[in-house]
């Protein structure tokens, strides 16, 4: 059976099962099983071992049932690079890309050429602190996340990046015990209220209920940062965090010690990004 005859058989058994995008995902997985490139499968007629076939139809069924994809491939990539990722950790997602742009855009506007400090709140697989101490050369970077296993699971990507040594890893709830302050904070924050959480799709409740659930209005994590980020900061320092729909105008009426200076749209046009500052101590 050439590779293209089993992606088509795939996509077909995803697609019965309810899988969005069945042939990509079908793609993906063969791929990984044969750990080859995607364009492999149109350009090459191999002979596919039945060990090959049995782990690639394994992987469909696991596929099938709604265990997200990246899981099953341990891979997930986030602002062009590779990241290792597990079950019992939270999955980066593209919008979450915004987030980094525009701290990289702060960096270069506010900071620039000079050495900083970056605090990341819930740092997961560590997607957003690799790519930003990738991103700002200049920079150093403590990430937090109160899970033993997202805090281990970013160790090993900061390493296969070669970041590990501006790097910090600490296993935190929030921010550091140590009192410190830096000169930008980011942060995607739990946000989706929990009663809304039942109605997520069926993958997404197979991610961590704590990386999602931002308590009975969404908001109760992102009060937390924003009331106390403030005594983490430098004068002039910013704190950037992602928000949930339609969160923002909840988000102005929180009373903290910063100002709220920028309110970043993603490519839905949905209210994705808010961006905070510290004007004085």
């Amino acid at each position: 059976m050439s590779l293209k005859k089993i992606v088509e058989e795939g996509a077909s058994f995803l697609q019965k099962n309810k899988i969005e995008e069945p042939r990509k995902n079908a793609e993906v997985l063969l791929s990984f099983v044969l750990n080859k490139p995607l364009y492999y499968i149109y350009t090459e007629d191999i002979f596919v071992p039945l060990e090959s076939i049995s782990h690639y139809n394994k992987l469909l069924k696991k596929r099938a049932s709604g265990i997200p994809l990246q899981y099953l491939i341990k891979k997930v990539n986030f602002y062009g690079y590779d990241f290792s990722v597990q079950k019992g950790v939270f999955i980066p997602r593209p919008e979450t890309e915004l987030l980094v742009e525009k701290t990289v855009e702060r960096y270069n506007r506010y900071f620039s050429p000079s050495r900083i400090k970056i605090l990341d709140i819930g740092t997961g697989c560590g997607n957003i602190a690799i790519t930003l101490a990738k991103e700002i050369k200049k920079s150093v970077v403590v990430a937090t996340d109160i899970s033993e296993k997202a805090i281990k699971t970013a160790d090993y990507n900061a390493k296969i990046h070669g970041v590990e040594n501006r790097i910090k890893l600490l296993k935190a709830n929030l921010f550091p015990l140590e009192k410190g302050r830096f000169h930008i904070i980011v942060s995607n924050p739990p946000y989706i209220p929990h009663p809304e959480i039942s109605l997520l799709d069926r993958e997404v409740k197979m991610e961590p209920h704590r990386a999602l659930c931002g308590g009975k209005d969404g908001l109760s994590i992102i009060r937390k940062i924003l009331k106390e980020g403030d005594k983490f900061l430098y004068r002039g320092g910013f704190l950037l965090m992602e928000i949930g729909y339609n969160q923002v105008d909840s988000i102005k009426e929180i009373v903290c010690n910063l100002k709220l200076t920028g309110i970043e749209k993603d490519l839905a046009g949905i209210e994705r990004v808010v961006i905070f500052q510290k004007l004085q101590d």
